[in-house]
């Protein structure tokens, strides 16, 4: 899945790209751009896009018996001269976010809402989705939908994609087809290349590429626990950055982040059993010490 991020990469930025050149030098080895720079490239990139383009939100406004609630952008040029532009319609959201020390805006188009749950950026997700560089081509994309551990994908899509909300169900026909109604959310992500691959191209997304989502959101799994530890990998995010794939979310340094570990101290004792899950559901977390560590991140206890 082109989506699914190097993770190496993206938590320690130590990834050096291999350009091979046509010389008796061998392969030359570049170290990436400044990260700085290469946002405000792509801010005044997504900007442009954003300035010239509009979304079919008539159709959304009063849809056709047979819509299909797909997104569809088109310039603003001709008999679509009076349309609205992405950047000027109020179901577009830019969020701000500081990621590997820059700070990024990141777009979300709210198509549709949706009526059911909303994930947070660290739940599983049943989605459908398409993605292409920004004012170009298709590099990926679902046919039919497929679940999705958003801290597993890029930066920009698992928190544009929280940005929604599922439909309330999904019923299966007496042929085996299922029907997921049209209450489920549809929205777009425009990312900017710091929030998606960055310096790491793959064999269809070059280098440096700004890149929009389209996505349905039918279903999620609420509290996603990877580990099965008691604690919602959203909870796992230690510093509160949306991101669970850096050091500080791996609190005993042994390679697997917090929330993939089910001992996360390192103490030989289950983070489970250094937790308090009460009836409700919510979690008390004990600090035996009254050190201002709970224990479950505190090997002394």
């Amino acid at each position: 899945m082109n989506m699914m991020k190097n993770t190496v990469f993206a938590a320690l930025g130590l990834l050096f790209i291999v350009s091979c050149q046509k010389d008796d030098d061998g392969p030359t080895i570049q170290p990436p751009r400044d990260r700085g720079e290469v946002q405000q490239e792509s801010e005044a990139n997504l900007e442009a896009y954003l300035e010239t383009h509009f979304y079919n939100y008539e159709d959304f406004e009063n849809p056709p018996a047979d819509f299909n609630y797909d997104i569809v952008f088109d310039t603003i040029a001709g008999e679509n001269s009076d349309k609205t532009a992405l950047i000027d319609h109020p179901n577009l959201k830019s969020t701000q976010y500081n990621y590997q020390e820059v700070n990024y805006t990141l777009y979300v188009l709210e198509a549709k809402e949706g009526e059911g749950a909303q994930p947070t950026f660290a739940d599983s997700t049943f989605v459908n989705y398409r993605g292409n560089i920004v004012g170009g081509r298709k590099f990926d994309g679902t046919t039919t939908p497929i679940w999705l551990n958003l801290p597993e994908t890029i930066f920009g899509f698992g928190n544009g994609l929280k940005e929604l909300k599922a439909g309330k169900g999904i019923t299966q026909n007496e042929d085996g087809s299922f029907n997921y109604g049209t209450d489920y959310g549809v929205g777009a992500v425009f990312i900017p290349s710091g929030l998606g691959y960055f310096s790491n191209p793959t064999t269809s997304i070059p280098a440096y590429s700004d890149l929009v989502f389209r996505f349905k959101l039918y279903s999620i799994v609420k509290d996603t626990d990877e580990d099965g530890d008691g604690i919602p990998n959203a909870l796992e995010d230690v510093n509160n950055n949306f991101y669970l794939f850096e050091a500080e979310d791996d609190t005993d340094r042994d390679g697997r982040p917090n929330f993939q570990d089910a001992d996360d101290d390192g103490d030989g004792i289950l983070t489970r059993d250094e937790i308090v899950i009460n009836e409700d559901g919510s979690i008390t977390f004990t600090d035996s010490n009254n050190d201002d560590t709970p224990d479950y991140l505190d090997p002394d206890n």
